[in-house]
């Protein structure tokens, strides 16, 4: 009996070392592939366009992570899902690292591993463009309905302000709550904002100023040193030659063609 637990404490050990070794570049080289997590619906960093007659995945991020792919000598290859499933993904190994828009936040850091940040920008307010007198500052965000995407930064956010949230899977279904009068504003990242403000015919961005930034990194398993060290170094070289700049603009273009 006492040589039975030995065994199974032995395994347990075993697995929970192999869970805290995170993945490595040698894995992934032996792959081939680098399977990347994203969810694609959240212009211009990663949405569907239809090109040459086929929907095609396209975006700031999905450059990324070929860029990151390219220096690593392998494929690229991107499992679309949820925003609120791509811990999950990445935690239980359907994903080799999560692409998608994420910002580091307390309750992330403990689940995964982050890179440095490869974009910083602000976050906006939309409302109806019949309210936007109603909308100045951040106190008039006080006890009204905001719709947010389900797992996003902007959550806790707007969580700050009211507590009635309304959390959808993808940023269009909650941009298009506001438009049908479901909630009343709603937060997203300023250059997303921007995009759904020209797509929707009611819809605007507001002058409240919310007074925190959207800071995206890339996930990645907990204990994989390695492979986050390799992503901060083409990180870095990408922002160095202005390459990351040149991407961002060429993902704005495609996004408003």
């Amino acid at each position: 009996m006492k040589k039975m637990l030995m065994v199974l404490m032995l395994m347990l050990v075993g697995v929970v070392g192999c869970g805290q070794q995170g993945i490595s570049i040698e894995d992934i080289e032996k792959e081939g592939t680098l399977l990347v997590g994203l969810s694609g619906d959240y212009p211009p960093f990663e949405f569907y366009k239809m090109i040459d007659g086929k929907e095609t995945l396209v975006g700031f991020d999905v450059m990324l992570a070929e860029k990151i792919a390219e220096e690593l000598g392998v494929e690229v290859e991107f499992k679309n899902m949820d925003f609120n499933s791509l811990i999950g993904a990445l935690q239980s190994g359907q994903v080799d690292m999560v692409i998608s828009g994420m910002s580091p936040n307390e309750t992330r850091l403990k689940q995964v591993d982050f890179s440095d940040f490869y974009y910083t920008g602000e976050n906006a307010v939309l409302v109806r463009e019949d309210d936007v007198a109603k909308y100045q500052t951040e106190s008039d965000l006080k006890d009204i309905k905001i719709g947010t995407q389900l797992g996003s930064i902007q959550t806790p956010i707007a969580e700050s302000f009211t507590s009635s949230v309304k959390e959808l899977a993808t940023t269009q279904s909650i941009v298009l709550e506001l438009s049908n009068g479901n909630v009343d504003a709603v937060i997203l990242g300023k250059d997303i904002a921007d995009r759904y403000a020209e797509e929707f015919d009611n819809v605007v961005v507001s002058d409240v100023t919310i007074s925190s930034e959207e800071a995206m990194a890339v996930a990645l398993p907990k204990g994989s040193d390695e492979l986050t060290a390799k992503v901060n170094e083409v990180i870095a070289k990408l922002k160095a030659d202005g390459t990351l700049g040149e991407m961002l603009e060429e993902a704005m273009k495609i996004a408003n063609e």
